[in-house]
C-alpha cells in the first residue's frame, strides 16, 4: 500500500462469497444459509446490508458435514 501509494481496502471474506452469489443469481434481497469450516451463518440482505440472523456457537454446520463424511466413508475430492 506505502510502496503503490494505494489505500488499503478491507474485505469481509464472507460478504465477498454471497456477493459473487447475489451478483451471479440477480437476487435482490437473498436470504442465505452460509456455511463455511468455522462459520454457520443465516444471513439476510435488506436496505443495502447484511444483517446475521442467527449463527452457531458450537460445531459449524460445515465441520458437521465434513465429519459425517469421514465417518461413512465419503471421499472429500472436490473433482467429478
Amino acid at each position: 500500500s506505502l510502496l503503490w501509494k494505494l489505500p488499503l481496502v478491507a474485505v469481509n471474506h464472507c460478504i465477498a462469497h454471497i456477493e459473487m452469489g447475489r451478483v451471479a443469481t440477480q437476487a435482490s434481497d437473498p436470504v442465505v444459509l452460509y456455511v463455511s469450516g468455522g462459520n454457520t451463518q443465516v444471513i439476510a440482505y435488506s436496505d443495502g446490508r447484511y444483517r446475521i440472523f442467527g449463527e452457531t456457537i458450537d460445531i459449524a454446520v460445515g465441520n458437521c458435514l465434513d465429519r459425517f463424511a469421514r465417518v461413512v466413508g465419503l471421499s472429500n475430492d472436490p473433482s467429478p
